[in-house]
């Protein structure tokens, strides 16, 4: 099961536990209509259908639909998404009532004809309104990935709606309930979108999805880490090769003594490290300084001047 179905679920269970009440489930019917829906006007009629691959939302918006209307939502047919490969349910009421039915949804102007494109404010005009309406726009048109593969960073959680003026006023609902989000267009539809792993956090607390908030920390935490020693390793293999290339100096800076001045000018401290170099090139100076019973700083100030030396010989 997929991230966004573990959030679906778990969503669908709050809101049955929380019982939203008359006026939360039409704010959250309201939203999945305009986000899974298409809302037009046929024969100089208001009429919609209502698509969803997922059976459990499907069920879920019948249900509620039935005791908000007393009239019931019905699966008229099954398509098969080309890109997911998955079912799509779709959904309709009985053309006799679907006038009523947007209008009690708050989808029709005054005229009863014209679909409204704002989010009438009536739905929304407590927290809890605001929360279902938020519910019922991600169990429509919502999905939240999360990043796949060793090199993969980007968070996305996003929702879509098939109007601009729509999309503008939930960025501008989530604001209401602290939550920064940003609006697209793609290709014909509107896609409010969230890539800040906080925000993501956020959302997913505010609309009750404990158990994926749990998932999404530990998957955190999990990548952080991965990170945290991705790093580590990185700037070990950094200094590895930043040793091996001074190594490689020294080397080439004590054969150029030896070749200049058969080492017959230097110390007999400074010989013994020179011999010990090309000895073990690839040594590090602590493990010189091992070999040679002193310490390192002692080993470093040393080399120095072998280098000093090599640097002055023409």
């Amino acid at each position: 099961m997929s991230f966004t179905s573990d959030v679906k679920k778990e969503i669908i269970a709050r809101c049955r536990a929380e019982k939203n009440g008359a006026m939360g489930n039409l704010a959250s019917l309201s939203a999945f209509v305009r986000t899974s829906g298409e809302i037009g006007v046929v024969g100089g009629k208001p009429t919609f259908f209502l698509v969803s691959e997922t059976e459990n939302v499907a069920e879920y918006f019948m249900q509620i639909f039935s005791e908000a209307f007393s009239t019931e939502l019905f699966i008229t047919h099954a398509t098969r998404d080309k890109k997911s490969g998955r079912d799509k349910l779709v959904l309709q009421c009985a053309s006799a009532h679907t006038g009523r039915v947007l209008e009690g949804l708050r989808l029709l102007k005054s005229d009863k004809i014209s679909v409204r494109e704002s989010i009438c404010k009536r739905l929304i005009n407590t927290d809890e309104k605001k929360r279902a309406y938020i519910r019922g726009a991600f169990l429509g048109g919502g999905s939240c990935m999360l990043p796949t593969g060793a090199n993969a960073t980007s968070y996305h959680l996003e929702i879509v709606f098939f109007n601009k003026r729509t999309a503008q006023d939930f960025c501008d609902l989530l604001v209401e309930m602290e939550l920064i989000a940003k609006l697209v267009e793609r290709k014909e539809t509107f896609v409010v979108y969230i890539k800040s792993k906080e925000t993501i956090s956020d959302f997913l607390a505010l609309v009750g999805a404990e158990n994926a908030l749990k998932k999404f920390a530990a998957f955190l935490e999990k990548r952080d880490e991965a990170n945290r020693d991705n790093r580590a390793r990185n700037c070990m293999a950094g200094n590895a090769d930043k040793s091996a290339i001074a190594a490689v100096k020294q080397v080439v800076a004590i054969r150029k003594i030896e070749e200049k001045t058969k080492g017959k000018d230097l110390s007999e401290e400074l010989l013994t490290l020179a011999k010990a170099r090309l000895k073990n090139p690839t040594a590090s100076l602590k493990e010189l300084a091992e070999q040679l019973g002193v310490s390192k700083s002692c080993i470093n100030h040393r080399m120095r001047k072998l280098m000093e030396i090599a640097e002055e010989l023409v």
